[in-house]
């Protein structure tokens, strides 16, 4: 196992392209002839039949999902969606970055370039990290962030479950927001992405709102991705195939993931109990933590899955819970026919079970597309993930692209202050305080000369012992102290400088955040940047039976 070697672009416009655009055809080839062969059993049924399931799947709820709120569908015969190639990749429905958005415009390109088609998954079963954006302050003729709500509260609600607290604060957010960047952001996509925010009165799930708002926005910009909600792709039949496999074979799943825990943390020096991902645990009388989410409707708090095999049954109850939620008829050799009828009920009672991360892009990229696009996050997830679905499954995971992008906000002010010029000035202090005798000029008063003197001697008295040490130490630090009120001017001014200094390299490190939202920017030119750098430069043309199968 080896450390993820992938760094967010540090220039504006910069591209993270790995692997390059070149090498992709010789990697989109080989995952469709290894995945075209796989033969895993997933309990009773062969991978390359769910496969073909999750496919199907995946295209007809992206379709319904996409018809339902008036958005272009692309239409796709069978033949396109068993054989032709599916690039596919996705994120939590929230107000992110150009660099995450990237992805749905590449994942199209790459579609069109290769006569295939594409999918974006909307990660909806996670938790919202906030209902705020950061924004740009200018203050001083300098920035600072500032945090601007949307929503009142994000709670532990996964975005699936997120209802909209206060829609008059909804609705007010571009002024607030006005009110923080003033100036700095005309011509923004805001000004066309928050009305089509606003137009949807009756979505009440505030995720879902930013979600079509955005495949709007790509869609008047020409990409027209299916757009697939995970919390639906999680209660497809495909994937309840795949859930009751983990199920059956929960022991060896959970050996697996917690030894490559062990490895990865050893790696990379971790010692924190959560990071990654925390350890899957075994509970009491039996019960093992299953690497899915699941919670009641009405309590929509996450909490883990845990399942217990008594003979022929397995026993799935939520964590915190003393009662059994549900009995599938499964075991490691058992098929999984009746289990998967019995996982189906479990939306009927208002129950939601869904995959974590390692799980859902063990899914996506062995059951569902021909090529997944991570972002830096999840490909440094995927480093451990990897290693767990290889052990797991006993195949190498298909490949996938990583890809990011830099963009900062057109029209902030930068300074040509930099970190070197703080270190320099930390010097210059450091030097005033432990050497002011440099500092004092050539003509000194006799006062001065005398306590210079002294230092000298101190420095080049005996040091054997350590009271000899601790003397010289003592006799250095009171000639620095009866010195340093001759050298405060200079050491005032250099803490000046080097406050004034910190000030301005802040500034710029807001001036060159990558993160803000893509609201922030403006919308011609981020439209551009997005077009243009997914369109990547390099990549090599399908020959003639490029496409095993097709």
């Amino acid at each position: 196992m080896t450390a993820a070697r992938v760094r967010a672009p540090q220039t504006d416009g910069g591209l993270l392209a790995e692997p390059a655009a070149g090498q992709l055809p010789d990697l989109l080839r080989a995952n469709r002839a290894f995945l075209s062969s796989w033969d895993h059993d997933v309990q009773g049924r062969s991978a390359t039949a769910v496969r073909a399931t999750a496919r199907r799947d995946a295209a007809a709820i992206s379709r319904a999902y996409l018809e339902r709120f008036g958005l272009a569908a692309p239409a796709l015969d069978e033949a396109t969606i068993a054989d032709r190639p599916l690039i596919a990749t996705g994120h939590q429905p929230e107000l992110f970055h150009p660099g995450v958005w990237i992805k749905n415009f590449a994942a199209w390109s790459l579609a069109q370039a290769w006569g295939g088609w594409s999918l974006n998954l909307i990660v909806d079963n996670d938790v919202p990290k906030s209902s705020a954006i950061l924004a740009p302050r200018p203050v001083g003729g300098r920035l600072r962030l500032e945090r601007v709500e949307f929503d009142r509260v994000a709670g532990e609600s996964p975005y699936e479950d997120w209802r909209i607290t206060d829609r008059e604060w909804l609705g007010s957010f571009p002024a607030r927001l006005r009110g923080v960047v003033g100036p700095l952001a005309p011509d923004w996509l805001l000004d066309e992405f928050w009305p089509r925010v606003g137009s949807r009165p009756e979505v009440d799930r505030l995720g879902e709102r930013f979600a079509l708002a955005r495949r709007e926005t790509e869609q008047s910009w020409g990409v027209a991705n299916l757009e697939t909600p995970l919390s639906s792709l999680a209660e497809s039949t495909a994937f309840l195939w795949f859930a009751a496999h983990l199920l059956a074979r929960l022991p060896h799943y959970v050996q697996v993931h917690n030894q490559a825990l062990d490895e990865y943390r050893r790696v990379h020096g971790i010692r924190s109990k959560n990071h990654p991902v925390a350890a899957l645990l075994a509970a009491s009388d039996g019960w093992l933590e299953a690497p899915f989410w699941v919670w009641r409707r009405e309590q929509p708090r996450r909490k883990p899955l845990f399942a217990r095999q008594k003979g022929r049954v397995l026993e799935l109850r939520i964590g915190g819970e003393d009662e059994t939620l549900l009995e599938l008829p499964l075991s490691e050799d058992a098929i999984a026919c009746c289990a998967v009828e019995r996982l189906r009920e479990l939306p009927a009672w208002g129950v939601r079970v869904r995959p974590r991360a390692l799980t859902t892009t063990m899914f996506m990229r062995y059951f569902v597309a021909d090529l997944f696009i991570h972002g830096i996050g999840g490909a440094k997830y995927d480093e451990l993930g990897d290693v767990i679905s290889r052990r797991f499954l006993g195949a190498q995971p298909p490949g996938f692209l990583t890809l990011s992008l830099t963009v900062w906000l057109a029209g902030l002010p930068q300074d040509s202050a930099s970190p070197e010029l703080i270190l320099n000035l930390d010097r210059q202090a450091r030097d005033l305080a432990f050497h002011p005798e440099l500092h004092l000029g050539e003509h000194l008063a006799p006062d001065l000369r005398n306590i210079v003197q002294a230092k000298q001697a101190a420095i080049a008295g005996p040091v054997e012992t350590r009271r000899e040490r601790k003397a010289r130490w003592a006799a250095i630090r009171r000639c620095n102290q009866a010195l340093e009120m001759f050298v405060r001017p200079d050491r005032d001014r250099v803490r000046a400088l080097r406050d004034d200094a910190q000030e301005r390299v802040d500034s710029n490190r807001v001036a060159r955040n990558r993160e803000f939202s893509i609201i922030l920017h403006p919308a011609a030119r981020l439209r551009e940047l997005l077009v243009n750098k997914s369109s990547m430069p390099g990549l090599a043309k399908p020959a003639v039976g490029f496409f095993p199968g097709a």
